[in-house]
């Protein structure tokens, strides 16, 4: 098992530990607290994931091969997730994060925490990390692409 996959099934032994939704709901808030701070400059329309119900911005960047990410949102229940999509992604092999699957926020003990509308946002903000990652990986590979170079999400 590779360390995204390792970790994310890490994230979901601690959910399903909890039992409920409430207590999922609870544990999200009190991780959005962790989520590290996101300059005002990353607070952009270019960084904007597009069809969220809240704002949610992503700012992601290649780093010496590897996968970089910032990250906020307007909700704290979503600063939570983007901090578990953090451990998940960032800071992570550029190639092993174009090639993730993230699953982890579809485990019904973790969506139970949201509404419709949420759980598509979610799925937003998934692929537009995913979409950022490849990018970023074909970028670094046609040249196209500086080390430490960034793209809006």
């Amino acid at each position: 098992m590779d360390e995204i996959a390792a970790e994310q099934e890490t994230i979901l032994e601690e959910f399903r530990q909890m039992g409920d939704p409430f207590g999922c709901y609870t544990y999200l808030l009190a991780l959005a607290g962790l989520l590290p701070p996101c300059p005002e400059e990353a607070r952009v329309p270019e960084n904007a994931v597009k069809g969220c119900q809240s704002h949610v911005w992503l700012r992601s960047w290649e780093e010496e091969g590897r996968f970089r990410f910032q990250a906020d949102s307007d909700t704290y229940i979503l600063r939570g997730l983007l901090y578990l999509l953090m451990n998940v992604l960032d800071d992570r092999p550029l190639e092993a994060a174009a090639a993730a699957e993230l699953y982890f926020w579809k485990d019904p003990m973790l969506l139970g925490s949201f509404d419709d509308h949420r759980q598509k946002g979610i799925g937003y903000v998934a692929s537009a990390l995913q979409k950022s990652a490849r990018e970023l990986l074909m970028r670094n590979k046609t040249g196209g692409l500086r080390p430490g170079g960034q793209i809006s999400t």
